[in-house]
C-alpha cells in the first residue's frame, strides 16, 4: 500500500471519528433544547376539578355543586376565560365515601394536575382529604362543608395548625346557629329545646355542639337529648322518649334523609312541634318527603332563593334555565368557581401543573375581599373561612299550595 493511500485512510478515519462526534454533541443540545422548551411550555386550558356525591344517599349536595359549577365555567368562558384560556372542568363521584373520596382526590392530583379542587360538599369527607390536599399544595374549597376545624388541624396539645390551601365558601356553623337561636328566642319565643344528633355523622356531631352552646348563651334550655344514625329507619323510640316533655322545638344537626324521619315521627306521635336545623335540612326533598309536616321547620343556610338581590334573581333564573333547581349548593359551587378564576386571573395562571403558580393563586384566594356572590358578600379569615351573613328561612306553603323556603331575616 503506498504512502498516499495510508494517509487517506487515517484522513477517512479522523473525519468520520469527528462526524460521530459532532453527532453526538449535536443530539445532547437538541435534548437540552427540548427540554428546556417544555419547562416553558403553557397548558391550553385551565383545569379545576369538582367532587363530591353524585350517585348515592346525598348525591343531591354533590349534584347542585357541580351543577352551579358547570353555570360559572359557561359564563367564564363565554367572556373570554382566565387569562386567555378557557376553563376546563374535571369531575369524578366520591358517592358520599371517605374512601372514595381520597382517591377521587388523589386521581385530580396526580393524573389530571388540576389547579384547584371544589369539594368534598360535606365535613367529614372534606376532613377525610384535606391534609393530602393541602400537602400537594393544591386549592381545596369546599362548597358546603360547616363543622368546626375543617380548614385546620387541631394538635392534641390544642394548638391549631393551618392548612393555608384549604378554604370553604359555606356560612360556619358558629355563625349561623347562634344567630338562628337568637332569632327565635326573640322573634317567635321558643326558649325550650330537644336536641337529636346522628353519631356517626361528623357535621351532626359538631352542630349539635354549637347549637347546644348557642341555646345556653342566649338563656335557653335543652331540656332533653337524642341520639340516631344516618340511615336509621325506626326512630320511635327516640320520639316516644318526649313524651311528657316540655319543649317549643326539636333541633335536629343533620341532614334532609333523617330531618324527614323525625318529623314524619314526631306527628305520628301527636308532636306538632317544628324542627329546627343547618343547610343539612336545605334540599326540596325535606318536604317532598315530608309533606305538611315541615311546614314550620326552620334553618339556616348560606343562601336563599327568596332573596331579590338581582344577583340571586340572575342565577335562580339562569339554573332554571338549565333544568335544574337553585339551592345552596347550586350558589355556593358558583361562586366558589368565580372565586377560584378571579383568584387565577390575580396571580396570572396559565398552568396548574406548576406548584409556583397554584401557590401564587392560594395566596390570592386567601386576600380576597368584599366579593359579591350570589350567596352574599364574602371575606376569607386567616383560616381560610369564608365571613358571610347567615340566611334563616322557614318551610310555608304559598297561595297556590307549593311548598317554598320563606326567607324570615
Amino acid at each position: 500500500m503506498s504512502r498516499l493511500s495510508k494517509l487517506m485512510i487515517v484522513l477517512s478515519a479522523v473525519l468520520l471519528l469527528f462526524m460521530f462526534g459532532c453527532k453526538k454533541k449535536t443530539t445532547d443540545a437538541e435534548v437540552t433544547d427540548v427540554t428546556s422548551a417544555a419547562k416553558v411550555v403553557e397548558a391550553k386550558e385551565i383545569v379545576f376539578g369538582v367532587q363530591g356525591p353524585e350517585t348515592g344517599e346525598i348525591a343531591v349536595y354533590g349534584l347542585q355543586t357541580l351543577y352551579g359549577a358547570e353555570l360559572a365555567v359557561k359564563e367564564i368562558n363565554e367572556s373570554g376565560g382566565v387569562n386567555g384560556k378557557p376553563i376546563r372542568i374535571v369531575h369524578y363521584d366520591s358517592r358520599g365515601d371517605k374512601a372514595e373520596a381520597l382517591t377521587v382526590a388523589q386521581r385530580l392530583i396526580n393524573n389530571d394536575k388540576v389547579c384547584s379542587i371544589l369539594g368534598e360538599p360535606t365535613s367529614g369527607a372534606c376532613f377525610a382529604i384535606r391534609n393530602t390536599i393541602n400537602d400537594s399544595k393544591t386549592i381545596q374549597i369546599s362548597a358546603g362543608a360547616t363543622a368546626e376545624n375543617v380548614t385546620v388541624e387541631i394538635e392534641k396539645n390544642g394548638d391549631k395548625t393551618n392548612l393555608p390551601y384549604v378554604f370553604r365558601n359555606t356560612l360556619l356553623d358558629n355563625y349561623g346557629a347562634p344567630a338562628t337561636i337568637k332569632y327565635l328566642m326573640e322573634n317567635k319565643g321558643w326558649n325550650n329545646y330537644v336536641i337529636f344528633t346522628s353519631i356517626n355523622n361528623d357535621y351532626s356531631i359538631g352542630l349539635s355542639t354549637t347549637f347546644r352552646n348557642a341555646i345556653g348563651e342566649y338563656g335557653g334550655t335543652v331540656v332533653a337529648e337524642q341520639t340516631i344514625a344516618d340511615k336509621d329507619t325506626n326512630i320511635s323510640a327516640q320520639v316516644t322518649a318526649l313524651k311528657g316533655k316540655n319543649f317549643d322545638a326539636v333541633v335536629f344537626s343533620g341532614y334532609y334523609q333523617e330531618a324527614s324521619l323525625i318529623l314524619l315521627e314526631l306527628r305520628k306521635q301527636g308532636f306538632e312541634q317544628p324542627l329546627v336545623g343547618g343547610d343539612g335540612l336545605q334540599s326540596p326533598e325535606l318536604y317532598n318527603v315530608a309533606k305538611d309536616a315541615a311546614v314550620g321547620s326552620v334553618f339556616f343556610a348560606g343562601f336563599s332563593t327568596s332573596s331579590e338581590n338581582e344577583l340571586v334573581v340572575n342565577f335562580n333564573r339562569k339554573i332554571n334555565e338549565a333544568r335544574h333547581d337553585s339551592d345552596m349548593f347550586a350558589a355556593q359551587g358558583y361562586d366558589a368557581i368565580y372565586l377560584l378564576a378571579n383568584a387565577a386571573k390575580a396571580a396570572n395562571v396559565t398552568n396548574c401543573a406548576d406548584p409556583a403558580q397554584r401557590e401564587a393563586m392560594k395566596d390570592a384566594l386567601a386576600t380576597t375581599k368584599n366579593f359579591q356572590g350570589v350567596s352574599g358578600e364574602m371575606d376569607f379569615d386567616d383560616d381560610g373561612n369564608a365571613i358571610k351573613p347567615p340566611f334563616i328561612q322557614e318551610v310555608v306553603k304559598d297561595s297556590d299550595g307549593n311548598y317554598i323556603f320563606k326567607l324570615l331575616n
